[in-house]
Formats: C-alpha cells, sequence, structure tokens
C-alpha cells in the first residue's frame, strides 16, 4: 500500500505540474473556498473538538469500570496474597486483567454482552463484504462492461456480496 500511494502520489504530482504548480493552483482554490464557505470553517472546528471529546471516552468506559471492580470485587481483583491471586485468575502478581470482564458478569444481564458482541460482528461483516462487492463492481466489473447502467452495477454488487457469504460460510 505504501508503495502503490508513493506511485500515485508521483502521478498526481505530474498531472498537476509539479510541487511549485501544485502549491500555488492549492492555495487560489483554498483561499476562494474559506472566502465563500466561512460558516463550514466553524463547523470544522467544532468537529475537532467534539473528536477530541470522543477521545476520552475510553477513560470513562473502561478505565473507571476496571477501577469500580475492584472496589466491587475485593477478594478476587484486589489480592495481596500471591496464592490467592493465582487462585482467582492464575496469576501471582495480580488479577487485574480480570477486572473488566469479572464487572461484565456480576452485573451485566445474561445475554446483553453477548448480544452487544453479535451486534459488532455483524457490523463489522457487512462493512467488509460492502467494501468487496464495491471494489469488485467498480474495479472489475466496470472494466468487463464499461457502459453498465447503475441499476445493473447494484444487482452486480449485491451477487458479488452474495458470492462472499457463501464462500466465508
Amino acid at each position: 500500500m505504501v508503495v502503490g500511494s508513493f506511485i500515485l502520489m508521483g502521478f498526481a504530482f505530474s498531472e498537476v505540474g509539479g510541487y511549485e504548480n501544485f502549491k500555488d493552483r492549492y492555495m487560489t482554490i483554498s483561499l476562494i473556498q474559506i472566502n465563500a464557505e466561512l460558516s463550514n470553517l466553524s463547523h470544522v472546528k467544532a468537529g475537532c473538538i467534539l473528536c477530541g471529546y470522543l477521545k476520552l471516552l475510553p477513560m470513562f468506559l473502561m478505565f473507571f469500570p476496571g477501577m469500580i471492580s475492584r472496589v466491587l470485587c475485593t477478594d478476587e481483583i484486589a489480592c495481596v496474597d500471591p496464592k490467592e491471586c493465582d487462585y482467582y485468575c492464575g496469576t501471582s502478581v495480580g488479577c487485574s486483567n480480570i477486572a473488566y470482564p469479572k464487572l461484565v458478569v456480576d452485573l451485566m444481564p445474561n445475554g446483553l454482552m453477548l448480544s452487544v458482541m453479535l451486534a459488532s460482528l455483524m457490523s463489522s461483516l457487512t462493512s467488509i463484504f460492502n467494501s468487496a462487492s464495491t471494489l469488485c463492481t467498480m474495479d472489475i466489473y466496470t472494466k468487463i462492461r464499461p457502459k453498465a447502467k447503475e441499476k445493473e452495477l447494484m444487482i452486480a454488487g449485491r451477487c458479488v456480496r452474495v458470492c462472499l457469504f457463501v464462500i466465508a460460510w
């Protein structure tokens, strides 16, 4: 992928007329767009701030529940004696590696975490199948049938998706 990206960058610079021409043309286009769409720039800034706050979520979603499990399951998680730790979690240095799963097993209703994991798996598989069928349709099928209409491309993509599902099964 890195080699392909370098090759693409070379072709792109060749097409635009070199680095200096790229710099001049990019700045001209950027100034025109900034002047025309000043309210969009504030949306970009707000989006960046939102992403920063989203990066804090893992602390609340994983770190604090792990600490809470140490308080709630003191005997199993906060063991001091290496023999007790070895009994509960199989390591003599501490049971912090089972803190989060222990909290999930003790507090979550039966089957809820399983359904969450299955939903996550289905989402991942769906995105993989969609991406693969799009690549096959747009990169292969359009080379075979360059004048294919949108409906034909959609049907081809669905057929590729079904074939991928059968192969994966």
